[in-house]
């Protein structure tokens, strides 16, 4: 009978782990290489310095939409950031990469594999709602964009930027505090509340190279209501 970890997954074979191994190295490599021509803007920043100088013993939740992960693992690296990856093989792969950069990950989706991950990281689809409203801590919505970059055709359009794009990282102008007592119904007003954060910065992010004089993307209106990322 085959054993199982303490996620329930069969155990991986050595020839695998071997190649996720070897594809976490090789995509640090040329990662750093390739983001490195990058030229970074960021803007609103300052909400997220202000916190931690006031609160050095805390940490911080951050909230960003899944397309962005690949520039997110190597911007904020080597800085012990917590993330989850699904139980997959495509899973394991992000989480191979996303440690190479120093970040910490807890495994499993948003499936059974997910719930396991849920009891590991108390994370899942309204998880940072209530990770938020259990530890104090504020959530930070923060998305980037680039005036060059390819989209992949894949579940959440995946963008990756090209050598030498200029990226734009924009964060809100304020945080999310999730109260200790707020019901259920409230988190959901929380999350909607998120969601619009999300929504709106990445209008501005998306629209910043698209508009010639733009000089700051906190200055460009956003319809209402707030369009859904392409």
């Amino acid at each position: 009978m085959m054993s199982r970890n303490a996620l329930g997954m069969a155990p991986m074979k050595l020839w695998k782990r071997a190649g996720f191994w070897a594809f976490g190295w090789i995509s640090k490599a040329v990662a750093t290489l390739w983001l490195g021509t990058c030229r970074i803007s960021e803007f609103g920043r300052e909400i997220e310095k202000e916190y931690i100088e006031q609160h050095p013993n805390k940490s911080v939740l951050y909230a960003s939409w899944h397309r962005g992960l690949f520039f997110v693992i190597y911007w904020y690296r080597n800085q012990n950031v917590v993330s989850i990856a699904s139980a997959s093989d495509d899973g394991e792969l992000a989480a191979q990469a996303a440690k190479r950069f120093g970040w910490i990950t807890a495994r499993g989706s948003s499936s059974r594999g997910g719930r396991r991950a849920y009891r590991e990281m108390e994370v899942s689809k309204l998880g940072i709602i209530y990770l938020a409203r259990r530890t104090g801590i504020p959530i930070i919505p923060v998305i980037w964009s680039a005036d060059r970059f390819w989209k992949l055709n894949s579940w959440d359009r995946t963008i990756i930027p090209k050598p030498f794009a200029r990226i734009v990282a924009l964060f809100a102008d304020t945080y999310i505090q999730v109260p200790a007592d707020a019901s259920r119904e409230a988190c959901e007003r929380y999350r909607r509340q998120l969601d619009d954060a999300l929504n709106r910065i990445t209008y501005q992010a998306d629209h910043f190279f698209k508009i010639p004089a733009a000089t700051d993307p906190r200055q460009i209106e956003v319809p209402q209501p707030v369009p859904l990322p392409d």
